[in-house]
């Protein structure tokens, strides 16, 4: 998904209108229709911004990646006091056998967590 697809989509999920969005943004809602019909692009601090309103990062904004995953996940704490950045940083380093295994238990443990739910 290109930038002016990704706001569109973003937008409508999140129930803003054109108008809405940009007054939260501080723009105009024409401003806002360029924006997502490609015709302009906004200003680094506009885009700072559609990030925070909409949670995200910005290179999952720009279309640089499909994983919607903002700052503030990754600095969210986990049970050990780890960052959520710092363990996939810290899986991302293991050999391809370590990651299998990761990836097997969290399968192991998420159907286990559903079970338990019901």
């Amino acid at each position: 998904m290109n930038f002016y697809e990704r706001l569109k989509s973003l937008r409508e999920e999140r129930g803003y209108t054109q108008e809405k969005l940009a007054a939260v943004i501080h723009v105009t809602k024409n401003s806002v229709s360029h924006y997502e019909r490609n015709i302009s692009l906004p200003t680094i601090d506009v885009l700072i911004s559609l990030a925070d309103i909409f949670d995200v990062s910005l290179d999952y904004l720009l279309g640089r990646t499909d994983y919607n995953i903002s700052d503030r996940i990754l600095k969210k704490q986990l049970a050990n006091k780890m960052s959520v950045g710092k363990f996939v940083e810290k899986v991302a380093n293991l050999d391809t056998t370590h990651k299998l295994d990761i990836l097997k238990a969290l399968y192991y443990i998420e159907a286990d967590n559903k079970r338990t739910k019901n």
